[in-house]
């Protein structure tokens, strides 16, 4: 679907396409393939259609958003844990 519509003396079109089924490493082909410029900006929606997701754990540790805590130093120790009976 193209839309062209005008805002005054500025012109721009929208172009809405889905793409089925496409692995991940060949978007950039299929969005040659379809003659979109590589520096065209998009919008991108991403739905996995795979029947099973990542774990949450998972998504986080390929992340990396995480990996600074490696760097830091550990706060507590095993000396630190104090136990608490009920009598």
């Amino acid at each position: 679907m193209l839309l062209l519509a005008h805002m005054g003396s500025i012109k721009f079109s929208l172009m809405r396409e889905i793409l089925n089924d496409i692995e991940a490493g060949k978007v950039t082909d299929e969005l040659r393939r379809r003659g979109i410029p590589a520096r065209q900006r998009l919008r991108v929606v991403v739905e996995s259609i795979e029947s099973e997701e990542p774990s949450l754990t998972a998504i986080n540790a390929e992340g990396g958003a995480f990996d600074w805590l490696a760097e830091e130093p550990d706060l507590y120790s095993d000396a630190d844990l104090v136990e608490h009976f009920r009598s």
